[in-house]
C-alpha cells in the first residue's frame, strides 16, 4: 500500500515514466563529504557547560570559528526560540565557513540511531544571498557507523538516514537561518556526530507552462541527423525496445528558453519529423546549481495542453557530437528531443510552452564534529514478540525523542507505518507521529520510527500501545 501523499504520489508519478540506461554510466560522482577534516567540539558534560573550541583548519580557505558571540550563543538561542528539544540537547557552538557561508551546529543530541540538531547559516560576505528557500538538498550528510558483514555469506546491508529539517526563523538583518534536524539512521550515528554540506541553494525560480519566444508557423521538415540506439541515454514515456529511433534533430542553437540563462539551456532546434513536431533543447551537462531539465508542452488555440508523445535524452561532447557507448565521461551537453503528435499544417495556432527550474548556489566545504554526552542510560531498549495484524514487532528502542522498531511482516505489504501509535504513562497517552523509515520487501522485514512532539521522560512510559494492542515496557 503507498504511503505517498497527493503531491509526492504525483512526484512518483513523474518519475517512474523515465527511462535512463544506467550500464553507460560510470563516474562523475561526488564522495566530498568523505575528504575533508572536520570541524571538532569538545565535549560536554552539561548543556551549561560552556567551552571554548579550537578550530582545525579545512583549507586554505575555510576559516573555523568555536562560537555564536556575533549571534547571540547557545543560551540566547534557547531564550529567543524555546525549541522544541531545548531541554536535551548539549551546547556544541561550532562552526565552518567557506564561500562566504558560516555553518554552525548550535545545540545538538544523540541518542544512538536518533539525534536532533540545531543548526544555523549566515551569509557573512555582505551578499545577503541566503533566503527562505535555501536548502541543502542532496549535499547534506550525516555520518553513520558502517554496517558490519553478517551472515555465513558475509552479506553486508549498507544503513542509510533520513531527516526532518524544520526552518524556525529567518533573520533578514544578519541573512541568517535558523533549523532543526531530526535525525534517524538504520544503523547508530557516529560518535562524535558528525555532519556537514558540500552543496547550499540559495534560491530557485519556478516556471510552469509559460510561453516560449518561437513561432511554430512555416516549420518545414527539419534536416535530421542518423541517430544509432547506442546514442539514447534514457528518455521518457519510452517503449522497451528503443530500435525504432533511427532521426534525431541535429544539435544547435535555435531559440532562448523564459528564464534567459542562454548560457545553460537553450532551445537547440526544431522542425518536422516524418510528420511529428520535434523540438530538441539543449543544456549544459552535469552542473550543479542553473536550470533543472526542461519540459515542453503545446498549447492549443483553445488554451488546452498537449504533452509530448515522448522524450529522447541524448549527450553531446564539446563540439555537440552526439555520443555513444560508453562516453558518459567526454559529456559536456545534455540534450531532451520532445515529439508531439499534432497536425502540422495547423501550428500557427499553437505556442510552446516551457516548464522547469532555475537554482542558485554554492558548493563549498562545511563539516562539523561533536562530542556529546552518553545517553544511553536515557534510553530503554528490549526485545519482544508480539504479533499484531501479521506483523511481528521484535526489536523496541524507546529515547526521548520517540520509539524505534524493528521487525517482521507476512504477506505482500508492510502495514506497521499505518498503525496507530500510542505511549501509555501514569499521566494518561502520548501519541506518537509516524517519522518514516524503510522496509526490505525480500526478507518482509522492517526498522520504523515515531517521533514524539516535545522529549519524553523514557522512565515514565509504562507500555506502548500499537494498533490497540498493549506492549509492556520491560
Amino acid at each position: 500500500m503507498s504511503t505517498f501523499d497527493k503531491n509526492e504520489q504525483t512526484i512518483h508519478d513523474a518519475l517512474s515514466q523515465i527511462t535512463v540506461d544506467a550500464s553507460k554510466i560510470k563516474g562523475k560522482v561526488k564522495n566530498q563529504l568523505h575528504e575533508e577534516t572536520f570541524c571538532t567540539a569538545a565535549p560536554r558534560r552539561a548543556r551549561w557547560g560552556r567551552s571554548m573550541v579550537a578550530g582545525i583548519a579545512l583549507s586554505a580557505i575555510l576559516v573555523v570559528t568555536a562560537t555564536a558571540a556575533s549571534l547571540g550563543g547557545f543560551d540566547w538561542f534557547i531564550e529567543k526560540f524555546n525549541p522544541s528539544f531545548g531541554e536535551i540537547i548539549e551546547p556544541v557552538e561550532v562552526s565552518c565557513e567557506d564561500q562566504g557561508i558560516r555553518m554552525e551546529v548550535i545545540g545538538a543530541q544523540k541518542y544512538e540511531n536518533r539525534a536532533i540538531v540545531y543548526l544555523s547559516l549566515q551569509d557573512i560576505s555582505g551578499q545577503n544571498r541566503l533566503t527562505e528557500q535555501t536548502d541543502f538538498r542532496d549535499g547534506f550528510g550525516v555520518t553513520v557507523n558502517q554496517p558490519k558483514t553478517t551472515g555465513k555469506t558475509g552479506e553486508v546491508c549498507l544503513g542509510g538516514y533520513s531527516l526532518e529539517k524544520t526552518l524556525l526563523y529567518f533573520d533578514k538583518e544578519t541573512n541568517t537561518l535558523y533549523y532543526e534536524f531530526n535525525i534517524t539512521s538504520d544503523t547508530p550515528i557516529s560518535d562524535p556526530l558528525e555532519l556537514g554540506s558540500f552543496l547550499i541553494y540559495f534560491d530557485e525560480r519556478d516556471y510552469e507552462n509559460e510561453p516560449v519566444s518561437v513561432s511554430l508557423a512555416g516549420l518545414g521538415e527539419a534536416q535530421a541527423t542518423p541517430l544509432e540506439k547506442e546514442q539514447i541515454w534514457g528518455g521518457t514515456n519510452m517503449p522497451d525496445d528503443w530500435s525504432g529511433f533511427t532521426e534525431a534533430l541535429a544539435p544547435g542553437r535555435y531559440a532562448v528558453l523564459p528564464h534567459g540563462e542562454d548560457d545553460d539551456q537553450w532551445i537547440s532546434n526544431i522542425g518536422i519529423v516524418d510528420g511529428k513536431l520535434h523540438v530538441q533543447t539543449g543544456m549544459v551537462f552535469g552542473k550543479e546549481f542553473g536550470c533543472s531539465d526542461a519540459s515542453l508542452s503545446l498549447m492549443a488555440p483553445d488554451g488546452e495542453l498537449i504533452e509530448f508523445d515522448y522524450e529522447l535524452m541524448l549527450l553531446g561532447d564539446g563540439n555537440h557530437r552526439l555520443l555513444k557507448g560508453d562516453g558518459f565521461d567526454d559529456a559536456v551537453y545534455k540534450y531532451g528531443e520532445f515529439v508531439f503528435s499534432v497536425n502540422i499544417e495547423e501550428l500557427d495556432g499553437y505556442t510552446l510552452c516551457y516548464t522547469g527550474s532555475v537554482y542558485s548556489g554554492v558548493e563549498g566545504h562545511w563539516k562539523v564534529a561533536a562530542n556529546l554526552s552518553d545517553t544511553s542510560r536515557q534510553m530503554h531498549i528490549w526485545t519482544n514478540d508480539v504479533v499484531i495484524d501479521g506483523h511481528l514487532f521484535e526489536y523496541l528502542t524507546l529515547s526521548p525523542l520517540g520509539l524505534e522498531v524493528r521487525g517482521s511482516y507476512e504477506g505482500e505489504e508492510c502495514r506497521a507505518s499505518e498503525m496507530p501509535l500510542a505511549l501509555e504513562t501514569a499521566d494518561g497517552q502520548i501519541p506518537l507521529e509516524s517519522g518514516g523509515g524503510g522496509q526490505d520487501a525480500e526478507k518482509h522485514t522492517f526498522d520504523l520510527s515515531w517521533d514524539t512532539e516535545a522529549p519524553l521522560d523514557v522512565a515514565k512510559v509504562t507500555a506502548v500501545i500499537i494498533n490497540g494492542t498493549h506492549i509492556p515496557v520491560k
